[in-house]
């Protein structure tokens, strides 16, 4: 695609969340996390953590853009039951998410007594330059967050760096194998703002070239793509610049850019069809580390 650079949603935070909203619905994203976390979570965290904490002392978790807090709030809620003291550090840059994120909090009332939470209003990046207390997490959790990082390699081990031995990080990302992967690989280098498309297979292998072991667990998902053949239908083409990452690609594009990567994402590599809807397939994978102990 060689014509005129596309606007990242990076550039329009609230048309980032819109976008973000419908993909969040129509993907039944945080009920296929929920199911993660019920399954796998439990097991392969918390009853892994090796940590004998003493009666006033608490667990460190730091949460990488955690967003509005659905998916980070359940997983608080099962790590209380081994811990009941938890100092949460939240590190988000979008000021609704965190607002949201506070609100949630709030109603869940019994259900996180037990957690004190640091609200850190920044990227990863940022965090990074600020940071000079030299805190230890005893686990650490980045949900579909490690795109936005400037260097993914580097930020990688950094993450890593800031677990105390023993410690999980948890890392969770799109699958290599997945429609979304071959969307962003296929279509790269036509928005105007360096965007890291990363899979779960970069992850791997920052964490290989250092022979730091780790183990996977891949998740089937699905989004309902049905409304984006809908050219006038507004959550169609949110969805759509959620897919993309690009803000207003219906209106912005050419006719030829939009004809391509329709024709593209509708098609068996990225999605498939049951009856009358269309499936985009969104499939992810959560890697999980732990710190060797010396």
């Amino acid at each position: 695609m060689a014509e005129s650079k596309l606007r990242s949603l990076f550039n329009d935070p609230e048309h980032y969340v819109k976008a973000f909203q419908v993909f969040a619905s129509l993907s039944a994203k945080y009920k296929v996390l929920a199911n993660w976390g019920d399954n796998n979570f439990s097991n392969e965290v918390v009853k892994q953590l090796p940590f004998k904490l003493k009666e006033n002392e608490e667990l460190r978790v730091l949460g990488v853009g955690s967003g509005s807090g659905e998916v980070e709030s359940k997983m608080l809620a099962m790590l209380l039951q081994k811990y009941p003291r938890i100092t949460n550090r939240v590190v988000e840059p979008a000021v609704d998410q965190i607002v949201q994120y506070k609100a949630l909090v709030q109603s869940k009332g019994r259900e996180l007594q037990g957690v004190n939470f640091d609200w850190r209003q920044q990227t990863l990046d940022q965090h990074r330059e600020a940071a000079t207390d030299g805190a230890k997490f005893h686990f650490i959790n980045a949900v579909h967050s490690m795109y936005y990082a400037e260097d993914v390699d580097s930020s990688l081990m950094y993450l890593y760096d800031l677990l105390e031995p023993g410690g999980k990080l948890l890392i969770i990302t799109i699958s290599d194998d997945s429609g979304t992967w071959r969307l962003w690989n296929h279509f790269t280098g036509y928005q105007d703002h360096l965007v890291h498309f990363i899979s779960s297979a970069d992850v791997r292998s920052s964490f290989d070239r250092r022979n730091i072991p780790y183990t996977q667990s891949h998740q089937k998902s699905r989004v309902e793509i049905t409304k984006c053949l809908d050219e006038t239908s507004v959550e169609g083409n949110l969805l759509v610049d959620f897919l993309l990452h690009v803000v207003k690609f219906k209106e912005t594009a050419s006719d030829a850019q939009y004809k391509e990567v329709m024709e593209y994402m509708l098609s068996g590599d990225c999605s498939e069809k049951d009856g009358d809807e269309v499936l985009f397939i969104n499939d992810w994978d959560a890697v999980i580390i732990e710190k060797r102990v010396p």
